[in-house]
């Protein structure tokens, strides 16, 4: 079994939902995660559900620092 495949069954993966009730579109979470969340020009919010290790400081950030706390950030 190669490395890869070996450290990616160890490695826990974590996914991103925004509960779009709650979400005011101020773009904290852009400005935190922007390889996460993006605003768009018609104001609309465009995120990864799947965040890749190497991004999960970010979405730890704009979890914590959302002013609506409709991020939620959960480990699988």
């Amino acid at each position: 079994m190669s490395e890869r495949v070996t450290r990616r069954r160890h490695e826990s993966s974590h996914q991103l939902s925004v509960d779009g009730e709650r979400c005011g579109r101020y773009g904290t979470c852009s400005a935190e995660a922007p390889d996460l969340f993006q605003l768009t020009a018609r104001g609309e919010l465009r995120y990864r559900r799947v965040v890749a290790h190497e991004h999960l400081k970010q979405a730890q950030a704009a979890t914590r620092c959302c002013p609506t706390l409709a991020i939620v950030l959960e480990e699988r």
